[in-house]
């Protein structure tokens, strides 16, 4: 079961600051330079500081981003910017933003969950990650005790009783509000209310949890629990390094936008066109659909062509010019009879293994080895695109999103789906709450 619990989190202080849009920050650590710059620029009590520091060329041991990390937070408490909550508490976080002409406001419940290890039936991964030092994350997280960030995690309720809930608490006036980076506006509530928290509780314990984004956290806090715990001789399980911060999203929630990660590929030898589509027919329909326009509606015509609600693998697959190609897989059963007939339906069905088995290794023999040599992954197919032409690349392919059956059903059977397969938007800002493991 998954075991969560209230916590006292840290919070800013309204008193303190008065605009916590300043403040927040978004949740990547490798954000880019000018990025961070103006973060910097924007509060001395911004979060980045906190989980993405800067280096500076005169760096030690005792004084680097990870120690200054450490007495950031310390001084904050003690200036009283970071304020402890007075109660154990479960947050309701909820972010709105407009994607197109939709807006999403996109709910969660934020606690701590209990550690286990990945696979063991409660809490699973749903993608596999490339190989990346743990280092940078363990680094931060021994200097300062506390997760300053939330590992997103997906859930799948049949009753829709906390999907509810959230509708019920959403009528109430929250206790934070404020608009952020990216036109965000975000809003939380404090659950103090017994009831409710056992309420909560008590329905996580028969849901497992499905790690959408944070994987390499989740597994840098088991890492540093492996240590506390050796380190203890009166471990008894309970403390509070046996757990660690996580935002728990529904899945039937219509707020989370589960966006497509698409790929871009180099062709040392150069890209053959004509042998590629040739080749493509053995598996594929392929379409040739001609766009005069400008370079925003190719694209998005792309994105139009190959949108679908049923279980159907459509790639759009780009090369230059004034045209793409609308790529239908045809023979849905060969990769599980011929290719992968060890792994599930479910993953056999997931499009970008139809893209990564059927197009990148059989015709363009990417293998495992050369993949990240070769292939750049992103959510955004118009950062892809310009790139394509300004020949950075040589190919670029358009897929859709996965969808959440598929995301419960190769989970379910104990499988994870190939690295950057989805991309859960929006993600909780850092500096929301934040959990420093004490008692």
């Amino acid at each position: 079961m998954a075991n969560i619990k209230p916590f006292k989190g840290y919070r800013y202080n309204p008193d303190k600051i008065s605009n916590l849009g300043e403040v927040v920050s978004p949740p990547y650590y490798k954000i880019k330079p000018e990025e961070k710059a103006a973060l910097f620029d924007m509060s001395k009590y911004n979060s980045v500081r906190l989980f993405s520091g800067r280096s500076y060329d005169d760096d030690s041991e005792t004084n680097n981003r990870f120690t200054r990390a450490a007495a950031y937070l310390r001084d904050w408490i003690a200036e009283g910017i970071l304020m402890r909550d007075e109660k154990p508490a479960i947050y309701m976080y909820e972010e709105t933003i407009q994607v197109g002409d939709v807006q999403y406001s996109n709910r969660s419940f934020i606690a701590l969950m209990e550690l286990e290890e990945l696979g063991n039936g409660t809490i699973m991964s749903c993608e596999e990650i490339r190989e990346v030092s743990m280092q940078d994350r363990y680094d931060f997280l021994t200097a300062t005790n506390a997760d300053m960030s939330m590992i997103s995690c997906l859930y799948v309720e049949r009753d829709k009783l906390l999907l509810n809930l959230m509708t019920d608490l959403a009528e109430e006036e929250p206790d934070v509000e404020f608009d952020s980076y990216e036109d965000m506006h975000q809003r939380v509530w404090v659950i103090t209310y017994q009831p409710t928290i056992d309420l909560i509780i008590e329905q996580f314990k028969s849901l497992p949890l499905y790690i959408s984004e944070g994987q390499t956290r989740y597994e840098t806090c088991l890492q540093y629990r492996n240590y506390k715990k050796a380190n203890n001789p009166e471990h008894s399980g309970l403390e509070p390094y046996n757990y660690t911060m996580v935002s728990l999203i529904n899945s039937g929630s219509d707020g989370i936008v589960i966006l497509p990660v698409h790929r871009a590929v180099k062709c040392p030898r150069g890209f053959k066109e004509e042998y590629f589509i040739a080749c493509a027919q053995d598996h594929f329909k392929v379409e040739k659909i001609i766009v005069d326009s400008t370079d925003e509606s190719i694209v998005e015509t792309m994105k139009k062509q190959i949108a679908t609600t049923r279980h159907e693998t459509r790639i759009a697959m780009y090369c230059g010019g004034e045209y793409f190609y609308k790529m239908t897989l045809t023979d849905k059963d060969f990769i599980k009879k011929e290719l992968l007939p060890e792994m599930s339906k479910a993953y056999c069905s997931l499009d970008v293994v139809a893209l990564n088995k059927l197009l990148l290794e059989d015709i363009l023999s990417i293998t495992d080895e050369t993949y990240h040599e070769r292939v750049v992954a992103s959510r955004s197919y118009t950062s892809l695109f310009n790139a394509l032409k300004n020949d950075e690349f040589d190919v670029m392919f358009m897929l859709n999103p996965v969808k959440t059956d598929q995301i419960r059903n190769v989970t379910a059977a104990g499988e994870k789906m190939p690295e950057s397969t989805l991309s859960i938007f929006p993600k909780p800002s850092v500096g929301i709450v934040i959990n420093i493991k004490e008692d």
